[in-house]
């Protein structure tokens, strides 16, 4: 059997490479692009950008235990709990990507309702009214539930390797 142990910012980095190979083949079709033009609210933007800040964030934490000291049991003990309280940061951020997603699903439902549901107004406009606050409303939902999860995946990698220090 091969046993492989890869270091906590090693994992950090591989999962991060996969999510940007993810991005890149979305936008290769037009989708990251798609979600910024039609968000009228620009949240899935917000969201976009505070993944790449906590992330980096992240995987700050991640090298950092990697390089926890291993003599001294006292001073260990004390960068762990730096580490897990700064932690606790990249977990709120995850938490409220869904928030910041459902706060985007009501904006475009606000805006699809806003003014288009007017009877004298041509179907047309009506429908076009529409569309406009729906995808608004679809695209913050979906980047909140996609940007979270990677992100819960990093502080679950920077967790485990907190509490297999602790049990050493």
């Amino acid at each position: 059997m091969i046993n492989i142990n890869m270091n906590t910012f090693t994992k950090w980095f591989l999962l991060n490479a996969v999510m940007l190979t993810g991005i890149f083949f979305a936008e290769t079709k037009g989708a990251i692009s798609m979600i910024i033009k039609n968000d009228l609210s620009y949240i899935s933007v917000l969201i976009m950008l505070l993944y790449v800040v906590v992330s980096a964030f992240v995987g700050r934490l991640c090298y950092l235990s990697d390089k926890m000291s291993k003599d001294d049991p006292e001073k260990k003990k004390k960068e762990e709990e730096f580490l897990a309280k700064r932690a606790d940061l990249g977990w709120f951020a995850a938490e409220h990507f869904f928030s910041l997603g459902l706060l985007g699903t009501i904006v475009g439902l606000v805006f699809a309702t806003q003014g288009s549901l007017d009877s004298s107004l041509p179907t047309s406009e009506i429908v076009g009214g529409l569309k406009e606050g729906l995808n608004t409303a679809f695209y913050t939902t979906v980047c909140g539930i996609v940007f979270s999860l990677p992100l819960q995946i990093q502080l679950m990698i920077l967790k485990f390797k907190l509490e297999s220090k602790v049990e050493e």
